[in-house]
């Protein structure tokens, strides 16, 4: 996972970054995506990838940027908050799922076509395939359902490109979430404002156990019409797909390891003080604790953190940034803090990492806004028709990858 700041030193810029992946000096077909920089605004752009890496295996993740008005910068940003951890420009993410071959079920999805949205839910159509093992592709009478054909605790994590349609530069909201057999999944539901002509990557992601033959679907809604999951072809450089969606099992029933789904059903709002972030719900554990937010691991091991935070304001009248990064044993983690610009309007800030575990750390998550007017911080909402919009989404696994001698 790929976790760019992007935005304009001098808070200026106005463009688009483009990030795609490169294997041996090519391009990777179908791997690009596109998120806007408006002035004075900074966001974390999200890119995420599965894929099946053999010995001494190089890749690069390489980036554009193309700006509105010409005397202006815009590309990946880091700064130094006072009393906060530094801000970086970038935090990669690379975690080994399994050793060798096919040992574990997994699938990188995605989706070929643009799909505009409305009031109701809408199934995303995943009608290509880049790598699939154990785990069975939808038909093309059922395109857009996975069927896990294989019990366990499985990672699951949708990536979105969310824009208006090309020439209608229409504003409004796009929604993202998952359905379990039917049913929506609890505290699954993120949210992304498109302002006129802007594009974002809208993120949502789970730990969840699976049972044998159970159905994933990935559902999407719009406010407007003209808004939804786009697919766009930059020149030289590869295609904008409209959904990447990855997903693999952490452990089986003989073979459990420790994870945490948790998140928050309250929002918090912030100040320049930081404040741990609360996290209510307890969607799925084993082996962590949560004490409100606090979390308490029982086993030592390699971990993978990822936070989602659904930022916004109150009334929507906030403007300013919201900051978010982690505290170890009480300590500031260093180079974990990220921000996202709040326009009076609502987007998901990102932040995450890999980290050595001792048996009885305990790891929070901490925010902190810079208010220039109204209010600011995490933003719980329950939209209707739709799974609850948690103010945060937490996702916490324990690399299940153990390298044999």
């Amino acid at each position: 996972m790929f976790g760019a700041q992007i935005g304009s030193p001098r808070r200026n810029g106005k463009g688009q970054i483009d990030i795609w992946m490169r294997q041996d000096g090519k391009n990777v077909p179908d791997s690009n995506g596109i998120q806007s920089v408006d002035h004075g605004s900074t966001s974390v752009f999200i890119y995420a990838a599965l894929f099946q890496a053999p010995a001494n295996y190089k890749f690069e993740i390489v980036y554009s940027s193309h700006v509105d008005e010409e005397c202006t910068r815009i590309g990946l940003t880091a700064t130094q908050p006072e009393k906060e951890p530094l801000v970086p420009s970038v935090i990669l993410t690379i975690i080994q799922l399994s050793d060798g071959t096919n040992t574990i079920p997994y699938a990188q999805l995605f989706s070929t076509g643009t799909q505009l949205g409305n009031s109701d839910p809408e199934v995303v159509i995943l009608d290509g395939v880049s790598a699939a093992n154990r785990i069975d592709i939808a038909t093309t009478e059922d395109h857009g359902t996975i069927k896990y054909s294989e019990a366990g605790v499985y990672f699951m994590l949708a990536s979105a490109e969310v824009e208006s349609t090309e020439g209608t530069h229409a504003p409004g909201e796009v929604h993202l979430w998952m359905r379990l057999n039917g049913k929506d999944i609890p505290n699954s539901d993120t949210i992304q404002t498109i302002h006129n002509g802007s594009a974002a990557i809208l993120i949502c992601q789970t730990v969840t156990k699976l049972e044998t033959n159970d159905k994933v679907q990935l559902m999407f809604s719009t406010t407007n019409k003209e808004l939804g999951i786009t697919v766009l072809k930059p020149k030289s450089e590869p295609t904008v797909v409209g959904m990447q969606f990855s997903t693999f099992r952490l452990s089986n029933d003989e073979n459990l390891i420790a994870y945490a789904q948790l998140s928050s059903s309250q929002s918090q709002w912030g100040c320049i003080s930081s404040k741990t972030v609360k996290l209510d719900n307890n969607d799925g554990s084993h082996h962590i604790k949560n004490n409100n937010g606090i979390m308490e691991f029982e086993e030592p091991g390699t971990y993978f953190v990822m936070a989602s935070a659904q930022v916004g304001s109150d009334n929507e009248d906030g403007i300013g940034d919201v900051h978010l990064w982690m505290k170890l044993n009480g300590k500031d983690m260093a180079n974990s803090n990220t921000i996202q610009t709040v326009n009076k309007d609502t987007s998901v800030l990102i932040c995450q990492t890999a980290i050595v575990i001792k048996a009885g750390d305990k790891l929070q998550m901490v925010f902190s806004a810079d208010v220039s007017e109204g209010t600011l911080g995490l933003v719980a909402s329950k939209p209707r028709k739709e799974s609850a919009v948690p103010s945060m989404i937490l996702s916490v696994f324990k690399s299940s990858y153990l390298k044999h001698d």
